[in-house]
C-alpha cells in the first residue's frame, strides 16, 4: 500500500512540470504574437506613407533629384514622420525623434520615374526599410 502512494505523488510532479512546460511554450507564443503584430501595424504604416507620397509626386510637378540612401539623405527630398496617439501623421525636423524615415528620388528621364522608400525606426537598432515603390510621372 505505501508504494502506491508514492507513485500518487509522483504522477502529480510528472503532470505538474508536464503542464509548466506547456504553459511556457503558449506564453512564447503569445510574446511571439505581440511581436508580430507589432510590425504589421508599422509595415500597414509605412506603406500607407509610401501611398502618400507616391500620390503627391503624382499629383504635382516634383523637382528633379534626390536620394535613397538613409546615410545621406538628400535636402528636400527627406522627411522625418511620427505618428500621433490619435492617428495624425506629425512630420519632425529631428531624425532622432520620428518613428518613419521617407526618402525620395526622381530620375529626370521620359518619363520621368519618382522611387519612394519609407524606413521605420526600432530603437536602440538602426531603421529597417518597410517599403518601397516606383512609379512613372
Amino acid at each position: 500500500m505505501a508504494r502506491i502512494r508514492g507513485y500518487a505523488l509522483l504522477e502529480t510532479l510528472l503532470a505538474s512540470m508536464i503542464l509548466a512546460a506547456g504553459l511556457v511554450s503558449v506564453a512564447s507564443i503569445f510574446s511571439t504574437v505581440i511581436g508580430i503584430n507589432i510590425r504589421n501595424q508599422q509595415r500597414t504604416t509605412a506603406t500607407l506613407l509610401l501611398y502618400d507620397k507616391m500620390e503627391q509626386l503624382r499629383s504635382r510637378p516634383s523637382p528633379v533629384g534626390g536620394g535613397l540612401e538613409l546615410a545621406n539623405p538628400a535636402a528636400g527630398f527627406s522627411e522625418y514622420i511620427r505618428i500621433s496617439a490619435d492617428g495624425t501623421i506629425l512630420f519632425d525636423n529631428s531624425p532622432s525623434s520620428a518613428t518613419y524615415i521617407r526618402l525620395w528620388q526622381v530620375v529626370d528621364t521620359k518619363p520621368q520615374v519618382a522611387t519612394v522608400v519609407v524606413f521605420a525606426r526600432f530603437v536602440p537598432h538602426p531603421p529597417i526599410e518597410f517599403a518601397r515603390a516606383t512609379t512613372l510621372r
